[in-house]
């Protein structure tokens, strides 16, 4: 339904209002979850700050709509920036409340407001587009999903939490926020900033296909850090006083993350163009190639999927600053020079950014955990039964049946899936690895409903 020139005239678009969405929040969701002791007097100054920053900048966003469509010379992306700016108005009612939520730890109640809410989105996305709405569906989108979220999340506001207005004890709360802030503005000003470079020094369709590229390469953070990065402070914030406890958890979540990302990435280097004929159609060819070199920056990705949230549980954003300073500026520069050349460079310089963000995260890891490499190597061997037997039979199946199944990209694709799963569920359980135990608990409380 979309060509590349309209994913690219979007991701035009999207890149100026993302980079306004990270001023919009300022690290006070992330003060209000790692707050041991929290007041109700900080719960409405933090409501108030949100709404006292979140809609000046939906101002200034609706108002920059046109000087985006001259810089990027395309006069449609000036009604699609102040579309989006509305979110700015209604996605503060709710913030609070969600971040409330989570620091609660009622997942299950955030992440069905989130499934309730995206599936929303995508439905008036789809009708949009098939009106002919083109990228403006994606927008119509976005802002349906964020009115949902909100509406959704005022059924479950904490009594406690009221939403008055104060700005009571503000200096401490912006204090630890505008360290996360600038942290979040950083990371966004390099994702921003290297969509911008792609599209002035390689025009829009050249953005389409490194942004579908890149989305397929975040398939990963959409199926598996997106369901439970929202968990992920929270839990590490309920010890942020115990290094020993702290440094523990980590490494579980690391051994978690490598048994999920490294199968998921080498399926995804080995079937690459299947894959994409499948979920895209034959239109985006091109991004094949660059999708494959995307994918070794998600081998490099584990060690670093959750260690921001850990330096902010700590109560160290500043570590986090630095590095995302340091990496995401040399992000841009790498990129800046790589438009020179092509999508490929682009894409090679990206895995680079990955690399060094994976050192600095480590440096600072073996400092403030006291991190020891023979713990780290202890987990990292732990993965490799679950990558060797899903990629092992799937490499054999695919020499066999791949003449019969040539015709059937869909069958081929589904067929590749369920054999990497057994593979991996197979390599678990030989392995005896951690995450056995958590797969037996869910079986076991779905076992127990059953039987209600």
């Amino acid at each position: 339904m979309l060509t590349p020139e309209d994913i690219g005239i979007y991701s035009a678009g999207f890149s100026i209002v993302a980079l306004a969405h990270l001023f919009r929040d300022f690290g006070l969701n992330q003060y209000l979850i790692q707050e041991r002791n929290l007041s109700r007097e900080s719960i409405v100054t933090a409501f108030t700050l949100t709404l006292l920053i979140s809609w000046s900048l939906g101002i200034v966003v609706y108002l920059s709509g046109g000087m985006a469509a001259r810089f990027f010379g395309e006069e449609d992306i000036q009604g699609l920036v102040q579309l989006l700016s509305i979110n700015f108005f209604i996605i503060p009612i709710g913030s609070i409340t969600l971040a409330l939520l989570r620091k609660a730890l009622k997942f299950q109640i955030t992440s069905s407001i989130a499934v309730i809410a995206s599936a929303c989105g995508v439905a008036v996305s789809i009708v949009t587009a098939l009106d002919g709405a083109r990228y403006f569906c994606l927008a119509y989108g976005a802002v349906t999903e964020s009115a949902a979220m909100v509406l959704l999340s005022q059924l479950y506001r904490p009594k406690d939490a009221r939403l008055g207005l104060s700005l009571y004890g503000a200096k401490k709360i912006l204090k630890f926020g505008s360290i996360v802030g600038v942290g979040n503005i950083v990371h966004r000003l390099s994702i921003s900033g290297s969509d911008a470079l792609i599209a002035k020094f390689l025009g829009m369709s050249a953005l389409g296909f490194y942004s579908r590229a890149f989305g397929t390469y975040s398939l990963f953070d959409q199926l598996f850090t997106s369901s439970i990065s929202s968990t992920i402070l929270p839990l590490f914030s309920r010890e942020n006083d115990n290094i020993t406890a702290m440094r523990n958890n980590y490494l579980k979540a690391l051994s978690y993350s490598l048994i999920f990302a490294w199968p998921f990435f080498a399926i995804l280097y080995l079937f690459t163009s299947e894959i994409m004929l499948v979920l895209y159609g034959p239109q985006w060819g091109e991004a094949v190639v660059l999708v494959k070199i995307l994918c070794v920056a998600g081998f490099l990705v584990p060690p670093i999927l959750f260690s921001d949230n850990l330096f902010i549980a700590l109560g160290r954003p500043d570590i986090t600053l630095k590095i995302r300073m340091v990496a995401n500026l040399a992000k841009l520069g790498m990129v800046a020079i790589a438009c020179q050349f092509s999508l490929k460079a682009v894409c090679i310089a990206i895995v680079i950014f990955f690399l060094l963000k994976l050192l600095l995260s480590i440096s600072y890891l073996w400092s403030s955990l006291a991190l020891r490499f023979k713990p780290l190597l202890k987990v990292f061997c732990q993965t490799l039964p679950c990558l060797i037997l899903s990629i092992i039979p799937v490499v054999l199946a695919d020499y066999w049946a791949a003449a019969w199944l040539e015709k059937n990209e869909l069958l081929h694709i589904s067929i590749i899936v369920c054999i990497a799963a057994i593979g991996w569920l197979s390599g678990l359980l030989l392995s005896k690895h951690p995450f056995t135990a958590e797969l037996f608990a869910i079986s076991s409380k779905l076992s127990g409903m059953r039987a209600k």
